[in-house]
């Protein structure tokens, strides 16, 4: 593995500078730059960047990040393209395409979102062929661009990509194999996956790793700190490592939605501990 991350959406009430600064003073090796403008959280942690960024302000992050000696490993950029609004879809679609330009100008490797959440009623062929469409057109983009798309299964009640089942047809559509994945083992868990099985059947597409621990099922569950849920991150950990997972592994920290204390610095220093004390163990 290339070491530790995080998803800047931790770090939301720092600068993305500070954000990087914190980082490197922490012993991480990456950041993960959020984009999002609505994730499900109150309030929302505000985005660090946006694909309205000029030129220069995409080399200024960029050369602040490499003179830290932080890599920046990928961008996160979940939204919602089988909205039911075409209007919001078409935007929503663009807010993606976005970011895979603002990948590209930061040398960026990977953009993180998924499909989406079925908000409206319809039928659910409906809602695929709209996901399909979305991620057809976007892959292209993709690819011309040098960026691969991350997809990552959401677990919460009306993603259309929940699952590892769901997953592996989006990612078996024909068009589509130039898709990774985001490996979120939290949302394998809560839809009833064994996290380990689900890791080694996505096996080489897996370029990135999202540690969040959870409990529960999709009825009733939550995203404790890590150690504090139900997933063996022992035995999953020691499979990445030994399997050759070369990609990093993103502290990923929503505990707080459930009342767990909101403390960044904490968060960082537990989550780099906790993950390091397993590696000396593989």
């Amino acid at each position: 593995m290339k070491g530790l991350s995080c998803n800047s959406g931790l770090l939301h009430t720092y600068s993305v500078e500070e954000s990087i600064d914190i980082l490197a003073d922490q012993g991480y090796q990456a950041i993960d730059i959020s984009l999002e403008l609505a994730p499900p959280f109150i309030p929302p942690p505000k985005p660090h960047m946006n694909s309205e960024a000029d030129a220069a302000r995409r080399r200024a992050v960029r050369d602040y990040a490499r003179r830290a000696g932080i890599a920046i490993g990928a961008l996160n950029a979940h939204t919602n393209v089988i909205h039911g609004e075409p209007e919001v879809r078409r935007q929503n679609t663009e807010f993606i395409r976005g970011g895979l330009q603002l990948a590209s100008d930061m040398e960026v490797p990977y953009v993180i979102s998924g499909c989406g959440v079925k908000l409206f009623y319809g039928w659910e062929s409906t809602y695929w062929e709209w996901c399909l469409e979305a991620m057809r057109d976007l892959a292209a983009d993709a690819e011309r661009l040098g960026v691969m798309i991350l997809i990552e299964a959401a677990s919460p009640y009306g993603s259309l990509v929940h699952n590892l089942a769901r997953l592996q047809r989006l990612l078996a559509t024909p068009g589509l194999e130039g898709l990774g994945v985001l490996f979120d083992p939290a949302h394998y868990h809560v839809r009833g996956d064994p996290v380990l099985d689900a890791y080694l059947a996505l096996g080489d597409r897996v370029k990135h790793m999202h540690a969040k621990d959870a409990r529960g099922n999709s009825e009733n569950f939550g995203f404790p700190p890590l150690g504090e849920g139900e997933i063996d991150f022992d035995g999953l950990i020691a499979a990445m490592v030994r399997g050759g997972f070369s990609g990093y592994i993103s502290v990923e920290y929503e505990a707080m939605a459930w009342g767990f204390p909101d403390d960044p610095l904490k968060v960082l220093a537990d989550g780099k501990a906790f993950v390091e004390e397993i590696l000396r163990k593989v």
